[in-house]
């Protein structure tokens, strides 16, 4: 007995030790991080740019997963029914995920250069037609005002449309040109480098569109990779519960992330299909604008009609006011109608942890942060809850969240949820006077 109280002894003490050097390494790093912060971004900054192509093959190979599947799943009938033997069925599926990698590819990157082609061009276009008509742009909306109006605030307007928006830039530029010395070489060494940052940038999707290929091949090896790393860290117990967190995972941001894509696909072509029944102008331009900008929850949608009301407006003041109400009806179709049906309960939380994920994305990581924040809170959202059901299940509590709404405290007697006193029901106060009552005639 003796010795085993001694080993149980030991092992405790090897237990808190390990727990005390572990804290003192946490402690140690976060001194460390935070005594030397600008050379750690500097370092995570490097490390972006070093893996940027790595991680764009990655997102490419995340988009492509689907039409992969899709593709390969109607290939592999065709190989069932002309391959006899193991052998060529083997080379046959391995040269069908090659095909339908490549495949996914192709259509991946027709769709983006399909959206730049439509949105840049037309855009540049628009920019300059305004550039150059911007002056009778506004005269015209002006002219608008004073007759809805009635002529109320002429004299207003009227001053107003004689400060010509193109005399005022040039004030403005002379003004700049007074204050800001502008140095030629410093401008030449900008260009360049923009120019030089543009090229490297298409090297590493160029570089990316083979690495997103390598993965959609290979992603089976990876996932065993990544298990069997797992099984070899963790006990058979902890590992279970990595494996369902990292099924869940992928679960939640296929669900969101696809379903939103998809989501946003629709709502595109609604608006586009509206804009050519109420003719509005730009169509393709503005219906793009408002497909892309709803992949951004909750406020992608307003970020899209900001610049497309306001380019209409300007256009045609009246088809303006008539496109915001069309896309507030379409907003509200999306957010009660087509978006529960696409994305159903895909994340597991409510409206106001979305809000939080995409203020804080966007405040760290911008617009890609508003987009990632929300399946990434939606893990941790899970995770949480299921350390808490596992928590209340050791102490022999309720694990649903729904029977500590009412919790008041528990009974420590008999381990037992005592719920609130129900609200007594108030009955109206009698009134201090009585009405008077009316006979009928």
């Amino acid at each position: 007995m003796s010795e085993d109280n001694n080993k149980l002894e030991e092992r405790m003490f090897r237990k808190k030790l390990f727990g005390y050097v572990l804290a003192a390494f946490v402690v140690i790093s976060f001194y460390f991080l935070l005594r030397n912060s600008n050379d750690v971004l500097a370092a995570l900054a490097h490390l972006k740019t070093v893996l940027q192509p790595i991680l764009i093959g990655f997102v490419m190979a995340f988009l492509m997963n689907p039409m992969m599947v899709f593709f390969e799943k109607r290939f592999a009938i065709l190989i069932k029914k002309f391959c006899k033997t193991e052998d060529t069925i083997l080379k046959a599926n391995k040269a069908n995920r090659t095909v339908s990698s490549i495949i996914a590819l192709v259509i991946l990157s027709g769709i983006v250069i399909y959206i730049l082609q439509t949105v840049i061009p037309n855009l540049i276009n628009t920019v300059m037609f305004l550039a150059r008509h911007i002056d009778e742009q506004i005269a015209a909306v002006l002219d608008w005002c004073n007759m809805v109006t009635k002529g109320n605030y002429e004299d207003v307007l009227m001053k107003a449309k004689d400060n010509k928006i193109g005399d005022i830039m040039n004030q403005g530029l002379v003004l700049l040109r007074q204050y800001v010395d502008f140095d030629q070489s410093d401008m030449v060494i900008k260009i360049t480098t923009s120019v030089l940052s543009v090229g490297k940038f298409i090297t590493n999707i160029i570089i990316g569109m083979f690495v997103s290929v390598y993965v959609l091949m290979s992603k089976e090896l990876f996932k065993a990779q990544v298990k069997k790393m797992v099984c070899g860290i963790f006990a058979p117990k902890y590992a279970n519960i990595v494996l369902e967190i990292g099924r869940k995972s992928g679960e939640i941001f296929y669900g969101f992330i696809i379903g939103k894509i998809i989501d946003s696909v629709i709502i595109g072509l609604i608006c586009y299909a509206g804009c050519l029944m109420m003719k509005m102008p730009y169509p393709v331009l503005i219906s793009t604008i408002i497909g892309v900008t709803n992949i951004i929850p909750i406020f992608g949608p307003y970020i899209g009609a900001v610049p497309t009301v306001l380019l209409i407006f300007l256009t045609e003041p009246v088809k303006g006011i008539s496109f915001l109400i069309f896309i507030l009806i379409l907003q509200q179709i999306d957010g009660n109608l087509i978006g529960p049906k696409i994305l159903g309960d895909s994340t597991g939380i409510s409206s106001f942890w979305v809000l939080f994920a995409v203020v804080v994305g966007g405040g760290f990581f911008g617009v890609s942060g508003m987009i990632i924040a929300v399946p990434i809170v939606a893990i941790f959202y899970y995770i949480l809850g299921r350390v808490s059901s596992y928590l209340v299940k050791r102490r022999n509590l309720p694990e649903d969240t729904a029977d500590y709404t009412r919790m008041d405290y528990i009974d420590i007697e008999n381990n037992s949820l005592i719920l609130q006193p129900a609200e007594k029901v108030k009955k109206p106060k009698k009134l201090f006077f009585k009405l008077p009552k009316f006979k009928k005639k």
